[in-house]
Order: C-alpha cells, then structure tokens, then sequence
C-alpha cells in the first residue's frame, strides 16, 4: 500500500514526462523517515535497477524522465531519498541545510532499504545505478557488506574525489577553532534562493532544460528544497573518500562496476576515477567529452552515451 505523505503534492505542470511511482513509502532507521518510491516495469521485467541520487536531489527529479526510460527498457525501479534531502527526515531544525553526522549513516540507510524494501521484491538481476555522492556511498557499501542484491553497479560521475577538496579542508580546519560549528554552512553557500539559481555558468550540465527540474519541482513542493551543505557534511565527505581508497578496499569489490565521467566535471575529481577503477578487478571506465557533472541531466546527444554504455551493461547481465 502507498503512503500519500510520502508522494510529492503536486507534479509541475511543464514536466510531462514525469512517472508517478506505483508505491510511495518510508523506511524507519534509528527515529528518522527514508522515503522511497518503487515502479513496476510493464509486462515482464527484465530485472530492476536501484537509483541512488546526489546530493541535494529527490526522487522526483530522476523520475521526471530518467525512471521513464528505465520503464521502457523493461525495468522495474527502486529509488530512495538520502536521509536529509527530498521527503526523507533532515537531522536539523533548518530543513535547509544539507547536513549528515557522518557518511556511516548513509551507508547504514541504504543496506535497510535494500533488505527491507529491494531484496523481497525486486525482479533479478538487480543493477545499481548511483550518481554523484551515492556513488561514494553504493562504493563503500560494496567494499564493507559486499555485493547485496547487486548483479552489477554503474556509478555515474562518482564522488572518489573533490575538485576543492585541498580548499575546503583547508577551510573548514580555519573555522573550526573560531567556533563555528560542523552544523554551520559552508563558507559560500546557504539556503536555496531561485535567484541566485543562473543556468550561465553553472557547473552542472549544459541543458537548460534539464537544468530547471530542481527548480520546477522545489517551487510545486517547497518540502523538496534543500540548500547548500553544511561544514560537517563536506568534512564528514572527505573522511568517507580517504576511508573508500584505504588500502585495501576497493580491491575487495566482486561485482561488475562501471564509472562513467563527465569530461567537463569541476565537482568532482575525474582523476579519482581512473584511480578507483585501476584497483576494482574487471572494472570499466568511460568518459563523456564535454559533459558536466550531471550527465543524466545533459543535452540529449550526451544523455544518448550514457544509455549506450548503460544498455551494454544491462544486455551483459542477460
């Protein structure tokens, strides 16, 4: 059964594509709300892919198109919400700020709604599909409690590595001795304001568009919206990348893994791929030219290399 408290209020009127999901629903972990959403492929599916999002995004904002298109391959669809953004609880009295006490927890989250929502349900093989921060997370879940329900993992511009990452160590370990707390906002960031949201110059994708689904959505269901991170979430960032490339760790990866970047990427450090797949047996790397962090939200000539890629992937599993 379907929980309405945990479907967005309204869909925008512009996004026709959009794919209410089948099922809407919470996880519980330690007090706090996971939402999730789940599809049923029509006919008979071919298996189900688990999508995992960045951070600051929602369900909605993948099952605006990209949940479409994995329907029409003949795949059912998990998604959930990273605690702390979309309908999932947030830690904070400011729902506005991005914040997690450590990337533990969203490790922990993701193995709860695997075993209670992805494990009994979902038609096999199972493929994971994460982007950005998930991507840390689905790597380090894969390297501390193994495959899980996963055939095979395709991590889309994953968070190996920061582009600011020197800057921003640097900055936090400034603030910190002045008092200012883990739970402050980043130095440059604060609540979401569509104002200062210019597509020019964004650092995210080329398809305006695409580009404009965050805001569509955050304005049709303001409990969506998120700014930007907090001085814990960044550091806590950090320590969860050092702690996946500890010797050791990715090499214990079993399953099929493909890490797809974006060649234009100023978010995360494409280097760290190249860095990540050398030590993960059998693993493939491959690279968007010109594309930007968000390549699931870039120009449709881009968007077409991802399901190239991601269709070899999913025709290897049978």
């Amino acid at each position: 059964m379907s929980d309405a408290s945990a479907a967005p209020a309204r869909p925008p009127a512009q996004l026709t594509t959009w794919r209410p999901a089948d099922r809407y629903g919470y996880v519980r972990r330690n007090g706090a709300r996971l939402r999730y959403g789940c599809w049923n492929a029509p006919g008979t599916p071919r298996g189900s892919v688990v999508l995992l999002q960045g951070r600051a995004e929602f369900i909605e904002k993948y099952s605006t198109e990209v949940v479409g298109e994995l329907l029409d391959r003949g795949f059912s669809v998990f998604a959930v919400d990273l605690r702390g953004q979309g309908l999932s609880d947030r830690p904070l009295p400011d729902h506005d700020k991005g914040h997690v006490d450590d990337f533990d927890t969203y490790i922990a989250d993701l193995e709860q709604f695997l075993a209670e929502i992805v494990a009994p349900a979902a038609p096999r093989p199972v493929l994971a599909l994460s982007h950005s921060t998930s991507g840390n997370v689905l790597l380090r879940y894969l390297t501390e409690r193994g495959a899980g329900p996963f055939a095979a993992s395709f991590c889309v511009s994953p968070m190996t590595g920061l582009c600011q990452a020197l800057p921003i160590a640097l900055l936090a370990r400034v603030l910190s001795p002045f008092g200012v707390r883990d739970t402050a906002y980043m130095a440059w960031t604060g609540p979401y304001d569509p104002g200062h949201r210019k597509f020019e110059g964004n650092d995210v994708t080329s398809d305006e568009t695409r580009y404009r689904f965050t805001d569509l959505w955050f304005q049709a269901d303001p409990r969506l919206s998120l700014g930007g991170p907090t001085i814990g979430w960044l550091k806590e960032a950090q320590r969860s990348i050092d702690r996946l490339f500890s010797p050791g760790m990715l090499e214990r990866i079993s399953i099929p893994l493909v890490i797809m970047s974006a060649a234009a990427d100023k978010v995360v450090d494409i280097a760290s791929h190249t860095a990540a797949v050398a030590r993960v047996r059998g693993a493939t790397h491959c690279s968007i030219d010109g594309a930007k962090h968000e390549i699931l939200m870039e120009t449709d000539a881009r968007r077409a290399q991802f399901w190239v890629a991601f269709d070899r992937v999913a025709a290897s599993l049978g």
